[in-house]
């Protein structure tokens, strides 16, 4: 086993590629991210593939997806993939108090409404990853 630090691995889920490609660059702004490897998803179903392949720092996903949506693919992430500390972030149209109370007991992290705004993105990124850094450090 390797002693070099490997860099962090972020996935981001959307249907649409053009959300997945404005969420890896507003990664690749944050400091902790620059060098991550970015996996793209384009729906639940093919995000829950690659979590059974690979283990992620963090997670951005849509709600509103084809085959599986956000709330039903966080839920299994939690439950049935047993990964309850990777932060996932919810980012999406609905914004009622109820669609960001379902999104949070499904087991999100974050909730981040659009219209998308990668600097507010980037602000709840940058929390959670401290958050993460001085949770590490806690005994």
């Amino acid at each position: 086993m390797s002693d070099v630090p490997r860099e962090p691995r972020v996935l981001v889920i959307d249907d649409s590629a053009l959300v997945r490609r404005i969420l890896a660059l507003t990664c690749r702004q944050i400091p902790e991210l620059v060098y991550s490897d970015i996996d793209q998803a384009a729906d639940g179903y093919e995000a829950l593939k690659m979590l059974r392949e690979h283990d992620y720092e963090l997670i951005l996903a849509d709600i509103r997806m084809p085959r599986l949506d956000g709330y039903e693919m966080v839920r299994r992430i939690r439950q049935d993939l047993g990964d309850t500390k990777t932060p996932i972030i919810l980012i999406s149209t609905l914004g009622s108090e109820e669609d960001v109370r379902r999104g949070i007991e499904a087991g999100a992290t974050a909730y981040v409404i659009k219209p998308l705004s990668p600097y507010r993105v980037k602000l709840v990124i940058q929390k959670l990853l401290h958050s993460k850094k001085v949770s590490k450090r806690t005994p």
